[in-house]
């Protein structure tokens, strides 16, 4: 067999021919380039070829559409290797004939399939009986199979096949369905099909001239194991054999493995009487050597002594019937029941009588061990379980005290205060989000871990979320005096992917910054690595001109919990689970994380993510003049507009309203959902803010009721909940809400929800009365 390696290293050639020197026969060609395949091709018959995706003159897609096109690979597989697989290659090389495409850096992964390919070259070193009246079809047809390694029987009728398989083993039947003669080709794989095993269990390939619905479930309904069409090809015949006598060849090798284990073994003859036992048979059933010997050879001591079941398996054995793995009730001497495995076979029969092996197989282990697991594993899940309904608690019993907390500190700030109380105020609002985002990471985490972590795909602004992230840092250093910088190449205006969690990952890399830094500037750094069209694979950087890190923490700074060193947590502060966590969102939006970096000189984190993207191109930039926040828009637009806020808890009720109110709006509350019900029946609201979790009725189940009533499917309901998973998002967005809020709330975050839906409304009523 010829393997043509098309690649401009020799590295691959090496790998495949060690992993294939154990095959006789079998020799990697390498080509570095197509028109060094093309003159090898020219003189070589190759059975496979592996081609690199770009090579020195041509690309991988182009050489494979030309290797079929030219007749070099009519059916042979042509494997495709690439270093950026994407959707867009695939189809590609998929269009061009390409049998599979696989990482270069998955080289395990391509080994493992060559291996059937090569398996299937090799001599077949099996006994077949074959059966075609056509003379011709089937000398040509035995030749060919001898060729491939085989000992062909060959018959024209099947009445002197059917003799032959009664006198030989063989490892597969070759049958064409439409035979002369007594015998036709269903009957006698009919008659082959009613044998015991292992006999009747020999695989099948079924030859025919007809292919139509009725035909195929025929010939399954006979049982065979599969059939080629006529005329035959010698590749299908030969892949079909091979496939067969794989699956065949499985089932011996597992049987050989159980026949090695420690298996009791009992002869008994056709009345049950017990004629020997092996030493594992003795010891399984505390049974002595002379017990055997010295009672008599009857069904009662089969049954008495050894199994229950023994009636019926000798009853299932004397028809012919095979005994594979029955389970049943064993008896010690002393009386004692405990599980086993039996399987039965006839080991002699003719004059002198029928003996049978009984395989018996204590199994009372497996059964504890099995019962053991099954516990475990329930003990796994419950507490499992356990571990989410308490995190989704204490995320929500915390999340609900820290918003009134947050949201006190805001409204604080718009008090005359003095500077000692308004730094005093800006202490309590940074401990506050402190403590947010570490209850945010833990969350993130445990979600990672237990794989809840689900990213969203909707439309988002690379311009917008850059410069969210800039809104977010840039105060802090001002603060220290330090430059920000925002760098971009010309990016897609619209992507799609998760806004929320590429800011995450986007934002732990530009808080390290912050605080790492204290002199020179941090620079954002958009550019596009690959653009394949329908999709885009961005590198998103943060440079800091900070105090670096030791080389030899570098290797395991994305690690949980890991920092530098501990002076850094003692100093900075932090829990070390905002890099494994952008790690892990990078890996999840199909990009990479690294860094690099210099003591004392500065680092650059960077990060990929590869997305969906529309046509529309942009540079990110500064925010453009003029532009107006949500808070000054809602004011501007929406003055006056009503508000429902339903809240239970008074304290949080008492901030929402406060920080609702001063944007103009008149807010009316209710503190839980059935009060919201009555309220939204007798009055006009604008938009409603809705707590989840409430006494009498919940928030899901009140918005549910809500979109039932005449005039209210258009009423903007936004979610305004301590309940921070996805899921949770999820069912409020499912019962009809239009938008969801987290607490503690950032009043901007809030602003912005109820300007999109308070917009989506507008327009919504517009186009209706119009």
């Amino acid at each position: 067999m010829n393997i043509l390696l098309v690649d401009s290293s020799p590295i691959y050639r090496e790998i495949l021919q060690q992993y294939l020197s154990h095959f006789p026969g079998v020799q990697v060609l390498l080509a570095r380039s197509r028109q060094e395949a093309t003159a090898l091709i020219a003189a070589t018959k190759f059975d496979f070829f592996v081609v690199a995706g770009q090579l020195p003159d041509s690309d991988g897609v182009s050489f494979s559409r030309e290797l079929r096109q030219q007749g070099h690979a009519r059916v042979e597989p042509v494997v495709l290797l690439t270093a950026t697989p994407s959707a867009e290659l695939a189809t590609a090389a998929t269009q061009a004939g390409v049998t599979e495409l696989f990482r270069k850096q998955d080289i395990d992964e391509l080994l493992r399939f060559m291996r059937h390919y090569v398996e299937l070259m090799q001599p077949m070193r099996c006994r077949i009986l074959y059966i075609e009246d056509a003379r011709d079809q089937r000398l040509v047809l035995e030749e060919l199979l001898r060729s491939w390694g085989a000992t062909v029987d060959a018959f024209a009728m099947a009445d002197e096949a059917w003799q032959s398989f009664a006198e030989n083993d063989y490892d597969l039947v070759l049958c064409d369905v439409v035979l002369g003669g007594r015998m036709t080709g269903p009957r006698l794989i009919n008659r082959i099909r009613r044998l015991p095993l292992p006999k009747g269990g020999v695989p099948i390939l079924a030859v025919t001239a007809f292919d139509n619905p009725g035909r195929r479930i025929e010939l399954f309904q006979l049982g065979v194991d599969d059939y080629v069409q006529k005329p035959i090809l010698d590749e299908e015949l030969r892949a079909r054999i091979h496939n067969l006598l794989v699956r065949k060849r499985a089932v011996e090798r597992s049987e050989m493995l159980l026949s090695a284990t420690a298996l009791g073994v009992a002869i008994v003859d056709r009345e049950g009487g017990v004629e020997t036992l092996d030493d594992n048979a003795r010891a399984m059933f505390g049974v002595e050597a002379c017990d055997c010997v010295q009672q008599a050879p009857t069904l009662g001591l089969l049954a008495e002594k050894l199994t229950d079941c023994a009636p019926s398996v000798l009853a299932m054995l004397l028809q012919g019937q095979s005994v594979q793995r029955q389970r049943c009730q064993g008896r010690r001497k002393s009386g004692e029941t405990f599980p086993i495995e039996l399987t039965g076979l006839e080991i002699e029969s003719g004059a002198n009588g029928q003996r049978f092996a009984l395989l018996v197989r204590d199994i009372s282990e497996e059964q504890q061990l099995a019962t053991h697991l099954l516990r475990a594993k329930d003990a796994a899940e419950r507490a499992e379980r356990m571990k989410g309904e308490f995190l989704a608690n204490m995320s929500h019993e915390i999340r609900t005290p820290l918003n009134a907390i947050l949201g006190i500190a805001h409204l604080l700030k718009y008090d005359a205060l003095s500077d000692e109380q308004k730094t005093s105020v800006d202490h309590i609002e940074a401990a506050g989000q402190h403590l947010l985002a570490l209850i945010s990471d833990i969350l993130d985490l445990s979600k990672i871990e237990a794989g809840r972590m689900e990213l969203e795909s909707v439309p988002l602004s690379i311009e917008e979320t850059v410069l969210e992230v800039v809104s977010m840092v840039e105060p802090q250093l001002a603060a220290k005096g330090v430059e920000l910088k925002v760098e971009a190449s010309d990016v897609p205006a619209i992507v799609y992917g998760d806004p929320l969690r590429l800011r995450q990952a986007l934002l732990n890399y530009a808080s390290n910054a912050v605080k790492f830094t204290e002199l020179g500037s941090v620079t954002l750094r958009t550019r596009v690595l690959e653009d394949a069209g329908d999709t885009v694979l961005l590198r998103f950087e943060v440079e800091d001109t900070g105090i670096g890190i030791p080389p030899e923490a570098l290797d395991t700074i994305f690690s949980a919990f890991r920092q530098a060193d501990n002076s850094t947590t003692r100093r900075y502060g932090g829990t070390g689970l905002g890099l494994a966590i952008t790690q892990e969102l990078a890996e999840a939006m199909g990009g990479e994380v690294g860094v690099s970096s210099r003591q004392g000189i500065g680092s650059v984190f960077w990060l990929t993510a590869r997305l969906k993207c529309g046509t529309e191109r942009r540079a990110v930039g500064r925010p453009v003049i003029g532009e107006l926040p949500p808070e000054e828009t809602l004011r501007e637009r929406f003055r006056g507009v009503k508000v429902l806020l339903v809240e239970d808890e008074v304290v949080n009720r008492m901030v929402a309203g406060n920080i609702i109110g001063r944007l103009g709006f008149a807010v009316d509350v209710a503190e839980n959902g059935e009060v919201a019900l009555e309220m939204v029946r007798e009055n006009d609201y604008d938009v409603v803010l809705m707590d989840m979790l409430m006494p009498n009725m919940d928030g899901v189940e009140a918005t549910r009721c809500i979109r039932q009533m005449e005039g209210r499917a258009g009423l903007p309901i936004i979610a305004l909940t301590a309940n921070a998973f996805a899921e949770e998002k999820r069912r409020c967005l499912d019962a009809g809400m239009n938008g969801f809020v987290s607490k503690p709330f950032h009043p901007q975050t809030l602003y912005s929800t109820m300007l999109q839906c308070l917009e989506r409304a507008s327009i919504v009523k517009g186009a209706a009365q119009s």
